[in-house]
């Protein structure tokens, strides 16, 4: 008996009744690229919280396992990222790193200078799945379908800390204790339109200044992410 290094995503887990027969991919990558035998030990998740240490029982065409202990982790504070379309092929990086960073939601914004062309859903969620078992985490990073900012606004739920990434905006001398929920808007490659932001600060959200250089969509977006998920860390 072994213990894999694999975190695998289950959806489902806790749901289950003691057994539970693992979803096609994640049996892929047990069988296939970690060689597990039957007795071996993984630990999955179902991303919405709930985690399992798992006993395989078998490796076959069907992975079956055994839970051994199942348990459910708090929400930590939660993230969202609301972003205008990059330049080129660029969103695929920036879905998967977000998703490492922890960030628990990303919402494509169709703006009045850019709009999402060929928004890659099925993929982004594969990615994010992918980057969840990669960084270890208990909760999936949700990809909403592109939306206007009128209807990303709308979601926000009330309460939350809202930023702008904006060049012209107050410099973050520190990061701002994390409250529940924060949220950022990151205009496209051409920036929001002056009707968006008037939207976005009328919404109550603040510009910040992110670096002393002008950012590209992509990277200002994880600029702010990882902001907020160091100072997450430091909470912990």
């Amino acid at each position: 008996m072994s213990t894999l290094p694999s975190w695998l995503l289950v959806p489902g887990l806790a749901g289950t009744a003691g057994r539970v027969v693992l979803p096609q991919e994640a049996a892929h990558h047990l069988a296939r690229v970690c060689r597990a035998r039957a007795g071996d030990h993984v630990t999955a998740t179902d991303g919405a919280g709930t985690v399992a240490d798992l006993e395989l029982e078998s490796v076959t065409a069907v992975v079956a396992a055994r839970v051994v202990a199942l348990g459910r982790l708090a929400r930590p504070s939660q993230a969202w990222v609301l972003c205008g379309a990059p330049e080129g092929t660029r969103g695929d990086w920036l879905v998967e790193k977000l998703a490492e960073l922890g960030v628990a939601r990303f919402q494509p914004l169709d703006c009045d200078r850019a709009v999402w062309r060929g928004a890659r859903l099925d993929r982004w969620s594969k990615l994010a799945a992918a980057a969840l078992g990669q960084s270890r985490q208990a909760w999936l990073m949700e990809v909403a379908a592109p939306a206007t900012i009128e209807r990303a606004l709308a979601a926000v739920p009330p309460g939350a800390s809202c930023w702008l990434a904006s060049a012209g905006g107050k410099s973050l001398a520190a990061p701002p204790k994390a409250p529940a929920m924060s949220v950022v808007a990151v205009g496209p490659a051409s920036g929001f339109g002056a009707g968006e932001i008037q939207a976005l600060e009328a919404r109550g959200f603040t510009s910040i200044r992110l670096a002393r250089s002008r950012l590209r969509t992509e990277t200002a977006a994880l600029a702010w992410a990882g902001i907020w998920a160091a100072r997450t860390a430091s909470e912990a």
